[in-house]
């Protein structure tokens, strides 16, 4: 039998999940810093840090609670969801 024929144990079925909820925050992640050079790269405007606003309080809030689904030290994910934004950038 082949190694893909196995089926997957729920080891490995949350640890594909923990890394696609990760992908998803560094994803999150480039948006929100994406929205915040777009403002900081244009003049004043009211209502112009809106979208940044938004995108900021979804990835908080998605980081809060993939670290409640997957523990871990809130700091320590969030600084390898930097090191991978940086690292994409980079590549």
């Amino acid at each position: 039998m082949a190694e893909t024929d196995t089926p997957e144990t729920p080891e490995q079925a949350r640890e594909k999940a923990q890394a696609a909820d990760h992908a998803r925050l560094v994803e999150l992640k480039r948006s929100a810093e994406a929205a915040r050079a777009e403002v900081l790269a244009g003049p004043y405007a009211e209502g112009a840090w809106d979208p940044w606003r938004k995108l900021a309080e979804e990835y908080q809030l998605a980081l809060s609670a993939h670290v409640k689904e997957y523990g871990g030290n809130r700091y320590e994910v969030e600084k390898g969801i930097w090191s991978a934004l940086h690292t994409a950038e980079a590549a």
